[in-house]
């Protein structure tokens, strides 16, 4: 029987490690201050005792030698077990990430604890030195109150590195077609309009026109046969027509005044090559973070209509290994998708329900309600009925929607098991059924990871998904194409 706990957010890891120890006295904790020239690091042992005092170490390779043959002595000399010793400290900082890599890498265990929550464990409240620091982040620490995090090493933290890459270059792409739509709204007004023009905005087609001598005069004036051959190069379909018309527009619009024009060109075509880089950069990344993907229990994900490679990708990056995760109650509050609630007063007292914290991954909250978002749209029916259900009665669905869809996704990856709709999860089913479900799934499935071009890379035997698709080939004596 699973024990209920008072201290909930302690961190499984360092709760195995003192139980391991057996005696605190015998259980090291090395809490580090990081710098970016030098750390502050403090000895003592599971009770709080000071078995060294603060002292510097260098953030280079000396340094981590040095603190590790300290380490060493003072087990040595303490008849403490090497692996009885644990680092930790506040999130690790680009500046020092090599440092703390460099520990883990040689097999000890070095865990962050929250900034904010270190804060409130100070001594002194009003004063902030190093020292004082430094002892909030060990009582965070020997209060067992630290994240060894599933998504922060292997496959998963290089994961999460390419989608928060991938979302950043989303971002830039944003500003930068908001600036281009500034500066074509004077060169030539409602050309991104596809309305209006009758070419679709950012297409090939679009992009070239903007690169070179782009303006209403000028693109009134070019000579129709040309144009056409162009619009017909870059997969402008009915190309003819498009010529005709968005020339026809231009003869139509306002126009800036010739003496600003020139300026105004030089500056949209250096958008539109940024623009251009950008959208490569986050093109080439979905390829690469799909190759990663793959190789996680986050591949299930993909099977869900609605969720494709990103989204997966991205809640996977930041839920991290599900089978060392949290309970899904607790991933859902990470995630800032479950509403404060306050209730006093005795058992009669009522509740109030107010908005989320603020306090939960951002990231994690942006990826999962995208997702409840996209599944109230296009995703299986019985989640599409909820979803419409829930904001009938004037509920948040997307919360609703992505509280739920934490909880099937850490089903989905901690099963190996695809998405199956609710009358075909009944051990009762014939397995006729069921296999023609799969059957009838699989094309979309398939073709998700074919834009990706990484098909072949998921439904290798040795990936998940490959695994899945071997086994339900063999059971149900089906052949799902590649």
């Amino acid at each position: 029987m699973k024990k209920t706990s008072i201290y909930p957010d302690r961190s499984q890891e360092l709760l195995t490690l003192f139980e391991k120890a057996g005696n605190p006295s015998k259980l090291m904790c090395v809490p580090i201050d990081y710098a970016k020239k030098d750390h502050l690091v403090m000895f003592c042992n599971g009770n709080g005792e000071v078995l060294r005092k603060p002292f510097s170490v260098k953030n280079s390779v000396d340094g981590v030698k040095y603190l590790i043959d300290q380490v060493n002595r003072s087990c040595r000399h303490r008849h403490i077990q090497s692996d009885h010793v644990f680092f930790g400290g506040e999130a690790v900082s680009s500046y020092a990430e090599n440092f703390a890599n460099t520990i883990q890498a040689k097999g000890w265990l070095v865990a962050n604890v929250n900034a904010y929550d270190a804060k409130k464990q100070r001594e002194n409240l009003q004063a902030s030195t190093d020292r004082i620091d430094l002892m909030g982040i060990a009582t965070m620490l020997l209060n067992r109150r630290a994240n060894c995090c599933p998504a922060q090493t292997g496959v998963y933290r290089n994961l999460r590195t390419l989608v928060r890459h991938r979302k950043k270059l989303v971002k830039m792409k944003t500003e930068v077609r908001n600036r281009i739509h500034t500066i074509v709204d004077r060169l030539f007004p409602g050309f991104l309009n596809e309305k209006k023009s009758g070419l679709l905005p950012f297409s090939n087609s679009s992009l070239y026109l903007m690169q070179e001598r782009f303006s209403a005069p000028q693109i009134r004036r070019r000579q129709r046969g040309a144009l056409i051959r162009n619009l017909e190069k870059r997969g402008t379909k009915k190309a003819e027509q498009v010529a005709s018309k968005l020339q026809e527009y231009a003869s139509q619009v306002l126009t800036t005044p010739e003496e600003y024009t020139a300026t105004l060109q030089i500056s949209l075509a250096s958008h539109v090559n940024h623009y251009r880089c950008l959208f490569e950069g986050a093109q080439q990344l979905v390829n690469e973070i799909a190759q990663l993907l793959a190789q996680t229990q986050g591949a299930f994900l993909t099977s869900i209509k609605g969720i494709g490679i990103v989204l997966a990708a991205g809640v996977t990056a930041e839920i991290g290994d599900p089978f060392t995760q949290r309970s899904t109650d607790q991933l859902a509050s990470y995630a800032g998708i479950v509403p404060k609630v306050k209730q006093t007063g005795g058992s009669d007292g009522p509740s109030i329900t107010s908005h989320v914290s603020k306090r939960n991954n951002h990231i994690l909250k942006d990826f999962v309600v995208q997702s409840a978002f996209h599944i109230g749209r296009y995703g299986p029916k019985d989640l599409k009925d909820d979803y419409s259900r829930r904001e009938a009665a004037g509920q948040h669905a997307d919360f609703g929607i992505a509280r739920r869809f934490v909880r099937i996704s850490m089903c989905m990856m901690r099963t190996s098991q695809v998405y199956l709709p609710p009358e075909m999860r009944s051990t009762k089913i014939k397995s006729d059924l069921r296999a023609d479900y799969y059957l009838a799934m699989w094309p979309y499935l398939r073709d998700k990871w074919s834009k990706a071009n990484a098909l072949n890379i998921a439904l290798a035997k040795d990936r998940p998904l490959g695994q899945w698709r071997y086994i339900i080939q063999e059971v149900y004596g089906i052949k799902l194409k590649m």
